[in-house]
């Protein structure tokens, strides 16, 4: 049986990795350019964006479903060499998620102004939230769609046409936030409805530039109007748990958000900077992740459990040695990021607090990341729900909830933060150590 040389597997893992890794920062970068706009106008503008957009999140539950189902099963099929059944499955998932998006867009726009009344910030940036989430809630349907084509070309390890797609969207995206949101070359001057606008049509505009692309026979993807049930529900099966685990960590990070806002608008505005740069060391993080998931999936169709254990290990690895670095980089010049965004000197020292607690600890986060990525590419995802389920809520959540109480003081939230992915790391390491994903063949 062929083992991979060093060279190769590096090759190999940074292919997948590096364009998946530039693909989320493209998408971290708008984010943050929404936000650094956002502070020229208030604080409670930055307040604003970020709970939306922690709102917004909630929903990547659905695309959690939808992403390792499709990405699951292709991989197997394409590591199998079965390019019928990896266009079947593409095309079931594309038509089924399809029909999905109607009553999810309906839950959103029927949602949001209860949680932006359960998250409790001030009048204004409560105000300015739920006038953004009225616009920027339509964007759902294209984010689906766009969730199932990129999660089938990472399955075949084709994650450079996603990329070369996002160049060009994010540069027009970047014009347009700026245009719109200050009003300029004759245009009225939207502020927050302007990002919102601005998110809309980059959205669909990507869907339309991806579709154009899925529908060319030359591909080894290509979208057919064809759909097989058992595809659809083997889906659901391998991702309904990973969809009830990202629910279960993002509403883990909305309830943080909620206990912080109980210290006040600066305390919130502080840690919402600090997860907006922290953002920007998910690039590497998403990639690693997705490499391993697309090779775990592959390996295993294909028969080669060695295979699969060594390109995980190896994953590690590298990824340990990058991510370690970035941890320092950001905890150590926390505060000359976080001024980029505001200059309030209360604002400033909640975001370095934060940017101290997950810079130190981003090596466990990337074996979080790699891990998670190889038990969702072998079709094991029940394991990872329980896993992030219990850390994040019995080692994070459960003790922020006993300071807040208590009356301790802020510092304490960024303190649990910090030790619980350690143990959450520590959790994924004996899990995988069992050989628990080790199930080769077609079929998960």
């Amino acid at each position: 049986m062929q083992h991979y040389s060093l060279p190769q597997k590096l090759k190999k893992i940074f292919k997948i990795a590096l364009p998946s890794g530039a693909n989320s920062f493209l998408d971290i970068f708008v984010i943050a350019i929404s936000m650094f706009f956002m502070g020229r106008l208030s604080d409670e503008h930055i307040v604003a964006i970020g709970v939306g957009m922690n709102f917004f999140m909630l929903f990547y539950t659905f695309n959690a479903i939808f992403y390792i189902g499709t990405n699951a099963q292709i991989s197997r099929f394409y590591g199998a060499k079965d390019r019928e059944k990896s266009n079947l499955v593409f095309s079931t998932l594309l038509i089924g998620t399809f029909f999905v998006c109607i009553p999810v867009l309906a839950l959103a726009f029927w949602g949001y102004p209860r949680f932006l009344d359960w998250i409790n910030t001030g009048a204004k940036a409560r105000e300015l939230a739920g006038i953004y989430l009225k616009v920027v809630v339509f964007s759902l349907p294209a984010m689906f769609l766009k969730n199932i084509m990129i999660s089938a070309l990472a399955a075949i390890g084709d994650t450079i046409s996603v990329f070369m797609i996002r160049i060009f969207t994010t540069i027009i995206c970047v014009g347009l936030n700026y245009v719109l949101i200050f009003g300029k070359f004759g245009l009225p001057r939207l502020e927050i409805v302007g990002a919102a606008y601005a998110n809309i049509i980059i959205a669909y505009l990507e869907l339309i530039v991806l579709l154009i692309l899925m529908l060319s026979r030359s591909r080894y993807l290509c979208f057919r109007l064809k759909f097989c049930y058992e595809f659809f529900k083997n889906a659901l099966k391998i991702g309904t748990p990973a969809g009830l685990e990202r629910l279960l960590t993002l509403f883990s990070l909305v309830l943080t958000t909620k206990f912080l806002s109980g210290y006040g608008d600066s305390v919130l505005a502080g840690s919402q900077i600090g997860t907006r740069i922290e953002a920007f060391s998910f690039m590497p993080g998403f990639g690693f992740m997705v490499a391993a998931m697309a090779l775990m999936g592959q390996s295993l169709g294909a028969n080669r459990i060695e295979v699969a254990n060594d390109f995980i290990k190896t994953i590690l690895k590298v990824s340990s040695l990058i991510m370690g670095v970035l941890g320092l980089i950001m905890a150590i010049f926390a505060v000359q990021f976080s001024s980029i965004f505001s200059q309030e000197s209360n604002v400033l020292y909640i975001s370095k607090l934060y940017l101290w607690a997950v810079g130190l600890s981003q090596i466990p986060l990337i074996w979080v990341f790699v891990l998670d990525g190889a038990l969702r590419g072998a079709g094991i995802t029940k394991i990872s729900l329980g896993i992030n389920a219990l850390s994040v809520w019995a080692f994070r959540i459960f003790p922020m909830w006993l300071f807040l109480h208590f009356g301790f003081g802020v510092e304490w939230i960024f303190v649990m933060i910090f030790i619980e992915t350690y143990i959450r790391a520590l959790f994924f390491w004996f899990a995988f150590r069992t050989g628990v994903w080790k199930r080769p063949g077609k079929t998960i």
